[in-house]
Parts: structure tokens; C-alpha cells; sequence
């Protein structure tokens, strides 16, 4: 419901890449996509967006954090999930790490937090350069919705960027999530649907029950579809979806203190961003052992 696909122009992104696709937890999507555009006359095609290689994590996109892990894994790395960490806090031996429910996570010579902005920047207090750099980046969250339907939809594409002020539509992307390669084909269609950041910023606090009909309106007026009822639709608020404002710097450090952020709010957004920032990050600490 989130990260819809990636791309990669850095090399060293691209290499990683290459290996995911070797490993079989990465494909091209060759989806047909398409440019909407909403004015005073409704919903019109504009011209579509440009030819480049879209990567998708295969079966889902959780495949590639899901093989991150088990490279972690395997080269000794424990990994614990389902812990919020309480701010940090440093003493003569180094960060020592306690859970909000006080229990002890361990003491380490560095740390790295890869949160978004707006909670990096609570985390980050020891260092005042680092939590008012956090501070300093808009992170925008956004509604998204997975449509089942038991027919497929009769639109001509399988992904388009949808334009046009919030009100004349609440959406800004929608994809045929069953034309992208090892999804499941039961001969109906799965749609994700994800509104715009100026529509889900003033309705993050809604019930998610109140966000499908308008989302599934939208998306009908994009298609110039008449409506039909999905077999499923599941609405999921993405809190911290889109980082408007990225700090210039792809891994900020406090490096007396070793303190290190990274994540897609450093240098640039999205998942090649993001992997560059972690990458940097790495490369700095290993630099600073």
C-alpha cells in the first residue's frame, strides 16, 4: 500500500538492484502507465509520464526489506521487531538503550536511526544539530486503499499520476497492483489507490472507514468508469509517507557523540534514496571505528 515502485540512477543503487533481481525478489514493471488530469471540463489524459525501468519487490514489496534482514541475519546481525525505543541516552559506557516500557536494550558504541523525520527527531535530542535537522523536514502522510474486484477493471492502463486540486479529486496515483510480476491472478483485478498529500493531511484523523467511499468515488470519475462495488477495500493511513523537504545531507552525524540518521528525509526521497542514505551512513561509521 505504500512504496508503489522504485527506480534507480545511481550506480551503486543499480547494482543492488541487478542483485535483488538476480536473487528473484525484484522484476521490471512493464505496466502501461498514463497521466489524469482534472480542470473545470472533469477528467481529461494528458500526455504520459516518461519511459524508464520500474522495479517492483516480488511477490510484494516487503520482499526486499524481508531479504535485507536475512543478509543481516546471516552475518551475525539481531534483529528485534515490535520495540519503541524511549529517547536515547548516553553515560562513560557508550549509548545505552532502554524500551519505553523500561526494559534494557543494551549499551553500544554508536547509533544509526533510520526513523522518519518526526520521529528521529525525538530520538535524536542528544544532538541538537541532528533533532532540529529532523525538525526541519515536512513529512506529509497519505490514505491509501486496496480495492479487490472479483472482474477486472476496464481502463486501459495499470498505473497513472492523477493531477488536479483536492477538490476535484482526492487521489494523485492509481495502480493495477495484479499487473505487476509474482502477483497472485485470480481473474479479477487489485487496485491500489493513494490519495494526495493536501487531501490526506486534513483528514489523517478520520475513521479509516470514512475514507473508502471517497477514494473508490475518485477513482471512477478518473477512469470515467460507471461505479461498481469492490469485493474488498481496505483504506490504511501511511502516516509519514512523503518527506517534502529532505535535508541536503544523505547521512547527518554527530560523529564525537556517534550519532548517525539516515532514511529517505536525508539527501533525497524515495527507496533509492533512502538505500543511498543507508549506504552513506555505513560507509561513515565503519570510517569512524
Amino acid at each position: 500500500h505504500g512504496a508503489q515502485y522504485f527506480t534507480a540512477t545511481a550506480d551503486a543503487f543499480q547494482r543492488q538492484v541487478d542483485a535483488w533481481v538476480a536473487a528473484g525478489v525484484a522484476a521490471l514493471w512493464d505496466g502501461r502507465l498514463a497521466t489524469i488530469v482534472f480542470d473545470a471540463g472533469g477528467a481529461r489524459r494528458d500526455a504520459p509520464p516518461g519511459a524508464k525501468s520500474r522495479y517492483v519487490g516480488v511477490p510484494g514489496m516487503n520482499a526486499l526489506t524481508r531479504q535485507l534482514a536475512e543478509e543481516a541475519a546471516a552475518a551475525g546481525a539481531a534483529i528485534v521487531s515490535g520495540v519503541e525505543v524511549a529517547p536515547l541516552k548516553r553515560g562513560g559506557e557508550g549509548w545505552r538503550l532502554v524500551s519505553v516500557a523500561g526494559d534494557s536494550l543494551g549499551a553500544f558504541d554508536y547509533v544509526l536511526v533510520t526513523t522518519p523525520a518526526p520521529q528521529a527527531a525525538e530520538l535524536l535530542t542528544p544532538s541538537p544539530a541532528l533533532a532540529n535537522a529532523a525538525k526541519s523536514v515536512r513529512t506529509t502522510g497519505c490514505w491509501a486503499l486496496m480495492a479487490a474486484f472479483a472482474e477486472p477493471v476496464a481502463a486501459d492502463f495499470d498505473g497513472a499520476f492523477v493531477n488536479g486540486p483536492a477538490g476535484a479529486t482526492p487521489l494523485s496515483w492509481v495502480a493495477r497492483d495484479s499487473s505487476k510480476p509474482g502477483r497472485p491472478s485470480g481473474g479479477g483485478d487489485l487496485w491500489v489507490l493513494h490519495a494526495s498529500p493536501a487531501w490526506s493531511e486534513g483528514r489523517l484523523d478520520l475513521n479509516p472507514a470514512e475514507v473508502t467511499q471517497p477514494l473508490l468515488t475518485g477513482f471512477w470519475r478518473a477512469l470515467g468508469l460507471p461505479p461498481r462495488e469492490p469485493a474488498s477495500a481496505v483504506p490504511h493511513r501511511w502516516r509519514y509517507a512523503l518527506p517534502e523537504n529532505p535535508v541536503p545531507e544523505a547521512a547527518p552525524a554527530d560523529r564525537e557523540l556517534g550519532l548517525y540518521a539516515a532514511g529517505d528525509w536525508c539527501g533525497g526521497p524515495r527507496v533509492e534514496g533512502a538505500f543511498l542514505s543507508g549506504l552513506t551512513a555505513a560507509r561513515t561509521i565503519l570510517s569512524d571505528r
